[in-house]
């Protein structure tokens, strides 16, 4: 998967993605989307800006199997959020590999807070190491550094304020560890927990 800036215009949307795969139990992709449609149930101004949503949400969760979409639904909401910003790091290689290699790092080294320094470091090795992201605008990475920012506040990994995001440990339920490790996604879990 290449690095890019789709997230830039997208949000975490955890109630619209729990809705979703909801609906993905009794109903075909094609046809969630047009429930979807009919209903606004994104409550959108814009058909266009409705559309644009769905397909970041059908990307974020066509990337986890089943049993975790089931998860996202059945199990607290703690938990739900962990599962979607599992589908956001699955879809989103640069996402992934901010998680990786710097938030797996506080948590392993028991570093408090992660730092505007920290983000900028990892977004000029990025660019040093990849095409892609040296050809981004600095516009584009400041947007990518507050809306991951964003991403790991709403799903429970960062408290705080923005300018002092304090690192928190998730706990990780025993059945959501286990149906990591079952389906050959234990770099989501070791990134989330810090875990070797």
């Amino acid at each position: 998967m290449e690095y890019n800036t789709s997230a830039t215009k997208h949000l975490f949307w955890f109630v619209e993605t729990r809705e979703t795969a909801r609906l993905l139990r009794n109903h075909s992709m094609d046809e969630v989307r047009q429930i979807i449609i009919e209903e606004n149930l994104y409550r959108q101004k814009s058909q266009s800006r409705l559309i644009d949503e769905f397909g970041c949400i059908r990307k974020r969760l066509k990337v986890l199997p089943d049993e975790l979409r089931k998860m996202m639904i059945t199990e607290d909401i703690n938990t739900g959020k962990l599962i979607v910003f599992i589908g956001c790091m699955a879809s989103d290689r640069l996402l992934f590999d901010l998680i990786y290699e710097v938030y797996r790092k506080k948590i392993y080294l028991g570093e408090l807070n992660i730092t505007d320094t920290d983000l900028n470091i990892f977004f000029k090795d990025k660019q040093d190491q990849n095409e892609k992201v040296a050809s981004m605008k600095d516009i584009s990475l400041k947007k990518l550094k507050q809306v991951y920012c964003k991403y790991m506040f709403e799903a429970g990994l960062l408290t705080g304020k923005i300018s002092k995001k304090q690192v928190v440990k998730p706990y990780i339920e025993p059945a959501l560890r286990f149906a990591l490790q079952k389906n050959a996604m234990d770099k989501y879990l070791v990134g989330l927990t810090g875990e070797k």
